[in-house]
Parts: C-alpha cells; sequence; structure tokens
C-alpha cells in the first residue's frame, strides 16, 4: 500500500498548482492512516518507548492539518518530498524484515 501512496505523492506534486485544498486534505489525510497503519501492524509489538518517533509525528499532523493544506505551493511541496522519503522508508524497512524472516 505505501507505494501506492508514493505514487499518489509524487502524481500530487506533478500536478501541485491544480490541487484544491479538498485534494490536498484527503492527500494528508491518506498519509495520516498510512503512519497509524505502519505504527499498528508493523510496530504494534515494539515498546512504546522506542516508538516515540512516529507516535509524535502522527500527533503532530494530526494537530496541524489545517496548517499543512494551506501552506504555499513550495512549502507543500516540501512537506510532500519529506513524506515521500519517509513513506519510502518505512515500506522498505518493514519489506527487509519480511525478507530476513523468509531467510531465516
Amino acid at each position: 500500500m505505501a507505494t501506492t501512496l508514493i505514487t499518489e505523492i509524487q502524481r500530487a506534486q506533478v500536478r501541485l498548482r491544480s490541487l484544491s485544498r479538498a485534494d490536498r486534505g484527503a492527500l494528508i489525510i491518506r498519509i495520516l492512516r498510512e503512519l497509524k497503519t505502519h505504527r499498528q501492524e508493523v510496530l504494534g509489538n515494539v515498546p512504546a518507548d522506542h516508538c516515540v518517533w512516529i507516535d509524535r509525528l502522527i500527533a503532530s499532523v494530526s494537530s496541524t492539518i489545517s496548517e499543512i493544506i494551506g501552506m504555499p505551493d513550495g512549502e507543500f511541496n516540501r512537506v510532500l518530498n519529506e513524506f515521500e522519503k519517509l513513506m519510502a522508508t518505512l515500506h522498505n524497512i518493514s519489506h527487509a524484515d519480511e525478507r530476513l524472516k523468509t531467510i531465516h
């Protein structure tokens, strides 16, 4: 699912100027849902004190959605760039863990 989201982020970046507030909001909410899903499904068994970073990120994004949506195009694009990198990293890490499990 993360690869689909990465593609969605990339498409949004290409058509950034034509994105409505609703489009931006839907994308940020989709990113937030993916972060929450990752937290539950991949990090669910990890001690909470090791997951503070993602919990803080989720809380921060949740509480600032309207500010993120209202950012000027350049800033919003930078936010999307960072989310794209984060989603790719989380996807690669979670799949690396799966590959290691099948090797052992």
